[in-house]
C-alpha cells in the first residue's frame, strides 16, 4: 500500500536522497529548503511524494515556475527510485503531475532526462514529451591547468586595448548602486542572446540577482568584465559556488555582440578560471547548450571534459 501525499519541510533529506538516486543530482535538504526559501512568493512550487507503508520514499514530483522554462510552461520533474520501477508507479505519479499542471493553467511542460538512459527518454515520449535541446556539464581539472600556455590569447586581447576587472569596490548589496545596477542590465540582455534563452522574456534584474548568488553569497571579484580602451563593457563571465559542493561553477561567460569574433572569450574565461585556482578549487564545472559551437569550442581548447547531460523534452497542453 502506497500514500501520495504533499511534500512538507521534514521531507527535505529524503526529497534531495530521491533526487540523487533517481536523477544523479547531488545536493542536500538544506540547500533545498534554502533555495525554497529565496523564490518569489508569486511562483508555483508544488512536489509530492509516494511513500510506502513503511515510511519508505518510493518516488515523488516537482512542478514548478522556473526561470529557464519557456512562457507558460512549468518544469516538471517526476522521480521512481532505482528500486522501484516498474511497478506503476510513475504511471500514477504522471497522472497526479498531469492534473495539477492542468490545474495550474499552464500552456505545456518541460522536463530534463539524462542522457545515459534512453528508456527514460522513450517513458517521456510515450507520454506527449518531444526532444527540445540536449545540454551537457563540462568540468576541468584545475590541478592540471596552466594559465601560461593561453598566454598569447590573453596578450592578443591587451592588444586590442582590452582590459580585465571585477566588481571589487561595489556594493554589491545596493539595489540603488549605478555599477551593480548597469552589471545587473548587462547581464540581462547577454542571457537573452544564448541559446538557453533565445525568444524569452528579459529576465528581471531580481532573477539576475538570483543566479549571481548576490543576496546569500556575494562574491564581486568573481564577477569579471572585459573593458574597452573606450570604456565600453564588451563582455563578462561570472562563477559562483554551491556549499554543498566541492567545485567553482561558471555560471556564464557572454559577449556583446560587438565584441565577437575578436578572441576575446577564451581570455575572459580565463580570468574565472585563475581566481578559482586561487581560491583553491580543484574543478570547475559549467554546463553548454549543444548549439552553442563558440563557447564549446573555448571550452574544449581550454581543456574542459563534456560530461553526461539531459535532454530538455517538452509536451503541450492542450
Amino acid at each position: 500500500m502506497t500514500d501520495l501525499r504533499p511534500f512538507t519541510p521534514a521531507d527535505a533529506d529524503a526529497f534531495a536522497a530521491l533526487q540523487l538516486a533517481a536523477l544523479g543530482r547531488a545536493g542536500s535538504g538544506e540547500d533545498l529548503l534554502a533555495a525554497d526559501a529565496r523564490r518569489p512568493p508569486t511562483d508555483l512550487l508544488r512536489r509530492q511524494l509516494l511513500v510506502a507503508a513503511d515510511g519508505e520514499v518510493l518516488g515523488g514530483t516537482q512542478l514548478q515556475t522556473w526561470a529557464f522554462s519557456p512562457p507558460g510552461f512549468l518544469h516538471a520533474q517526476l522521480m521512481v527510485h532505482p528500486d522501484a520501477r516498474r511497478q506503476g508507479h510513475g504511471s500514477a505519479l504522471w497522472q497526479d503531475l498531469l492534473t495539477a499542471a492542468r490545474h495550474a493553467g499552464a500552456r505545456g511542460l518541460h522536463t530534463d532526462v539524462p542522457d545515459p538512459d534512453p528508456a527514460d527518454r522513450d517513458w517521456a515520449a510515450r507520454r506527449g514529451f518531444t526532444v527540445h535541446a540536449h545540454r551537457f556539464a563540462s568540468q576541468l581539472d584545475l590541478t592540471r591547468f596552466d594559465p601560461a600556455a593561453f598566454e598569447p590569447q590573453r596578450q592578443a586581447a591587451q592588444a586590442q586595448g582590452v582590459t580585465f576587472t571585477d566588481l571589487r569596490g561595489t556594493d554589491l548589496n545596493s539595489a540603488d548602486e549605478a555599477t551593480l545596477d548597469r552589471y545587473l542590465n548587462f547581464v540581462a540582455d547577454r542571457l537573452i542572446e544564448t541559446p538557453d534563452l533565445a525568444g524569452h522574456p528579459r529576465w528581471p534584474l531580481s532573477q539576475v540577482r538570483e543566479i549571481l548568488r548576490l543576496d546569500h553569497d556575494p562574491r564581486p571579484d568573481w564577477l569579471v568584465l572585459a573593458v574597452g580602451p573606450d570604456g565600453e563593457w564588451l563582455g563578462t563571465t561570472a562563477m559562483i559556488r554551491f556549499r554543498s559542493l566541492p567545485f567553482a561553477y561558471n555560471e556564464l561567460t557572454a559577449l556583446h555582440p560587438q565584441a565577437r569574433g575578436r578572441g576575446l572569450a577564451l581570455p575572459l574565461k580565463l580570468q574565472v578560471i585563475e581566481r578559482a585556482q586561487r581560491a583553491g578549487f580543484t574543478t570547475m564545472r559549467t554546463n553548454n547548450h549543444s548549439r552553442n559551437a563558440p563557447m564549446l569550442a573555448v571550452n574544449r581548447r581550454l581543456g574542459f571534459v563534456q560530461q553526461a547531460g539531459r535532454f530538455e523534452m517538452h509536451r503541450p497542453l492542450p
